[in-house]
């Protein structure tokens, strides 16, 4: 887990918002399981998930008003829509950083804030940093989502993303290995499997096998929907039936989507089986910027629900099981 840390802190070190600093406090009990009243021993607080449009939102006040975020594993920071950035109370410096994802860049330029207070089920964070970006075309539904709850967030407060119970834990500070090694005793015992993250500029990421050839995901419940790369797919003889639909991201659009079918994708050592999975064009530096091996698209929310995914952020580990069990 250290060296899974020191490599997150080291990239992170090259993002303009870390300029402001945060302090939390969490208190109060949620509706726990074994998991959760493990954690909540242990300091932690939790606040319930909504999973709806496969995505899940977690409301939030901030600085007392109502807002939405969509948990997003594939965000490197916690970002505000620019359109709900006054509504929330945010004043908004401009960056000289263009806004890119998955699908390149645009000429549109990141902002930056500081959300004086966030409170979120039982828990209170303070002074959180946020990107402030243009909206996002496709990320409408249940509660107008008003931004992304980003990585950084969930690895600097040592949270544990549980979207089996739709729940997420936060603490005030990170807490030690102790506590990894609680929460892998409790899902191994009840089934689950655990799978080693590792971090690529900012961005989660496992070792998987497509149709035998194998290659990295970056691991994003932002992403309504497994996908690949257009030329990885073509590589893993991954063919596709074309679509109506057009994928979007901060950014760029991503253009054409088809979708494919496979016999199987190993994510690590855990099987999925009858796979299949969008396939889209992606952008060349986005997919190899600031990793030995390149990103060959993205494992979605379908599938992390499906396999009711733990995503555990002190030990960097996914644990997965199938929802049947």
């Amino acid at each position: 887990m250290t060296r899974w840390l020191v490599r997150f802190k080291r990239i992170f070190l090259v993002i303009i918002l870390l300029a402001f600093t945060s302090r939390s406090i969490c208190h109060g009990a949620v509706k726990l399981d074994a998991l959760g009243v493990y954690l909540t021993s242990q300091g932690y607080g939790g606040a319930q998930l909504v999973h709806s449009g496969n995505y899940y939102h977690l409301p939030i006040l901030s600085n007392n008003k109502p807002a939405n975020l969509v948990v997003d594993t594939g965000a490197p920071t916690t970002l505000i829509y620019r359109s709900s950035a006054n509504k929330l109370g945010l004043t908004e410096s401009k960056t000289e950083m263009f806004e890119s994802g998955l699908f390149g860049s645009s000429r549109r330029t990141f902002g930056k804030a500081s959300m004086g207070v966030l409170t979120t089920g039982n828990c209170t964070l303070m002074n959180v940093p946020v990107a402030i970006a243009s909206d996002v075309g496709y990320n409408r539904g249940y509660g107008d989502p008003n931004g992304l709850l980003g990585l950084r967030e969930m690895v600097k407060f040592g949270a544990i993303l549980d979207l089996n119970s739709r729940l997420i834990y936060l603490r005030p500070t990170r807490p030690g290995e102790t506590v990894a090694a609680g929460v892998k005793a409790i899902l191994t015992r009840q089934g689950w499997s655990p799978v080693d993250l590792s971090v690529a500029h900012l961005h989660l990421r496992v070792p998987a096998k497509i149709n035998d050839v194998p290659c990295h995901l970056l691991v994003d419940t932002g992403s309504y929907l497994t996908t690949l790369d257009r030329n990885f797919a073509a590589r893993a003889k991954i063919g596709g039936t074309p679509t109506e639909w057009t994928a979007y991201g901060i950014g760029k659009s991503g253009g054409e989507i088809r979708v494919a079918s496979f016999a199987s994708m190993w994510v690590s050592n855990y099987q999925i089986k009858h796979a299949s999975a969008s396939v889209v064009g992606m952008d060349a530096e986005m997919l190899s910027r600031g990793t030995d091996s390149e990103i060959e698209g993205l494992l979605g929310a379908e599938y992390l629900s499906l396999n009711s995914a733990v995503f555990d952020f002190v030990s960097g580990t996914l644990y997965m099981r199938p929802r049947s069990h």
